[in-house]
């Protein structure tokens, strides 16, 4: 058999292939590299990027602390003088409260006689109001038989010593002195208004 009719027979435009396919690359338009490099890639360009912004954000908030603490520094003196001044202010404040609290009445007479005026029975008769460092003296008559001219006394007593416009005022309100007045129908009395101490 002739060499030109052997198929087997080496062609001059053959060659022998030594391509390994394995390890040829990917002949795909998208390979799996080109993926797997973008998965990891977008993370770490927006972590980039988020760290780029906070450390520009931290960079304006130092610039603001350090404008504010030179207005701070700049400003010290006049706002130690603001804070003596208003520690004066209140200790001013203070002695002017207690001269205020010693000045003033413990309660104005006016108010005290309307609350007599306010609470008296009809057959009371008021004669004397007396006023010391101790309290108030109330002298007074009272018209009627004995017997019921005490026990108005009495109740006049009580209604004084529940009514708290008066009551308030005074640590003890009680009768001090009863007698017989000099006809002999009328009964005198005397009430005394204990003040309370002023703290």
């Amino acid at each position: 058999m002739s060499r030109s009719k052997d198929p087997l027979a080496l062609s001059p435009h053959w060659h022998v292939d030594y391509r390994l396919e394995s390890e040829l690359p990917e002949d795909a338009v998208v390979g799996k590299r080109f993926l797997i490099n973008v998965a990891f890639a977008v993370p770490a360009l927006v972590a980039l990027v988020f760290c780029i912004i906070y450390h520009v954000e931290l960079y304006v908030l130092e610039g603001d602390i350090k404008e504010s603490e030179q207005y701070i520094n700049k400003n010290k003196e006049a706002v130690r003088k603001i804070d003596e001044m208003q520690f004066k202010y209140d200790n001013e404040a203070a002695m002017i409260d207690q001269a205020h609290a010693w000045v003033q009445p413990q309660f104005f007479v006016s108010g005290f006689v309307a609350g007599l005026g306010r609470t008296r029975r009809e057959q009371i008769a008021i004669d004397l109001i007396e006023w010391n460092d101790a309290g108030i003296l109330l002298r007074g008559s009272l018209r009627g038989r004995p017997d019921q001219a005490t026990g108005i006394l009495r109740d006049y007593l009580a209604v004084l010593n529940k009514d708290e416009k008066i009551k308030s005022h005074f640590e003890t309100i009680k009768v001090t002195d009863v007698g017989r007045g000099a006809g002999g129908d009328s009964l005198r009395f005397e009430i005394k208004f204990s003040l309370k101490d002023r703290k």
